[in-house]
């Protein structure tokens, strides 16, 4: 079967790069403004063509049957300042809008943070619907799904928003896949178990050094602030969100459990966790390693509980390498999505299911 071409923006590393082409499609183009995270971009798919240059700076774009990538989230992030009107990066979807104008492709689809659904009552979102549906020479129908990943086997609670557009003159409407894993009980017994992060990373060095952080001639490894919340997911449970700042990344599930040991929520939310003496994955398995000098996941360890292969090339220090993993898609979570749309099980058509060759072919029934 012809490979679809793609084209992949604000790329970051390529976590749905990874997605697509194990979904059969060809990458022809992708385009990044970070030049240390180009380069890695460009490492690890030599044969597309990547622009490492401000999507504001280039003029045309090759042909293609999707686009997809994920626009800047900080100005819709929970965790950000949550105050779009003043970011310029809110805009940026007007770029991803412009392509498809341009490429007029088949399908589209888009990754943001969970918060683009809820920030000013959703006003954000709906824009971008309306203009998403209006671009290119016919539209597209759009439907849109807030996910967490740890529902699809990623070993990860993270949730983000994709949209996924097809053509409307292909008459086509994309729906969403069905979870597959999740707390097993009898009403669910057709899922499969959230994914263990302790278990994804247990063969990794315990204590690999200098890649994760310590906080430099300080006393005390972690701040105040740190220390404010739970920073340790249960070994067997999913890991909590990996974030793109090393040093609020979370801990490995081998370190001993926090404890709540002080609270004060009516006077600006403050909380104070302590280590305890306790290490709850031993209860399974005492063959289990532990961490008597608790420390923060390692940018290897991160990487695997965002999915990436382990041969994939990080490029830059540390610190960038945990930008680099923190801001990327998980490529499991996104292959889903990829492979869903392209097989066209997730297409909801009016008229009998197409191959994807005859799509791109427009040899419609």
């Amino acid at each position: 079967m012809q490979k679809l071409r793609g084209i992949s923006l604000f790329s970051g590393v390529g976590g749905m790069d990874i997605a697509a082409h194990k979904s059969g499609v060809d990458i022809v183009y992708a385009n990044e403004i970070d030049p240390v995270i180009g380069k890695a971009l460009s490492k690890n798919f030599p044969g597309t063509e990547v622009i490492i240059d401000d999507i504001n700076n280039v003029d045309s774009f090759p042909e293609a049957e999707i686009v997809f990538g994920g626009y800047p989230c900080q100005s819709f992030s929970m965790g950000g300042k949550r105050d779009p009107k003043k970011d310029p990066r809110t805009l940026l979807y007007l770029q991803f809008a412009r392509v498809l104008n341009q490429v007029n492709p088949l399908f589209f689809i888009a990754e943001n943070v969970s918060g683009l659904s809820k920030i000013k009552n959703g006003s954000f979102l709906s824009e971008q619907l309306k203009v998403f549906g209006k671009s290119g020479k016919s539209g597209y129908n759009v439907t849109y799904k807030v996910v967490n990943a740890q529902d699809y086997g990623v070993p990860q609670s993270r949730k983000r928003i994709f949209l996924v557009g097809v053509r409307k003159d292909l008459d086509f409407e994309f729906v969403f896949p069905e979870e597959t894993h999740g707390k097993v009980t009898k009403k669910t017994s057709n899922l499969l178990p959230y994914t263990s992060h302790g278990e994804v990373i247990k063969d990794l060095p315990l204590w690999p050094e200098g890649e994760f952080y310590e906080r430099p001639n300080e006393e005390g490894n972690f701040s105040w602030y740190f220390m404010s919340r739970n920073r340790k997911a249960d070994w067997d449970k999913p890991a909590y969100t990996v974030v793109a700042n090393w040093r609020h990344i979370t801990l490995h599930p081998a370190c001993p459990k926090m404890k709540l040991t002080w609270s004060d929520l009516e006077n600006g939310w403050k909380q104070r966790w302590d280590f305890s003496d306790e290490y709850e994955h031993l209860e399974k398995d005492s063959t289990r390693q532990i961490l008597e000098k608790p420390r923060r996941l390692s940018w290897r360890e991160a990487a695997r509980i965002q999915t990436f292969p382990d041969n994939f090339h990080f490029e830059g220090n540390t610190e960038q390498k945990f930008t680099q993993i923190g801001n990327a898609v998980p490529p499991m979570l996104a292959q889903v999505m990829f492979s869903h749309l392209i097989n066209t099980y997730g297409i909801n058509s009016k008229t009998p299911l197409v191959t994807a060759k005859n799509i791109r072919q427009n040899k419609l029934p």
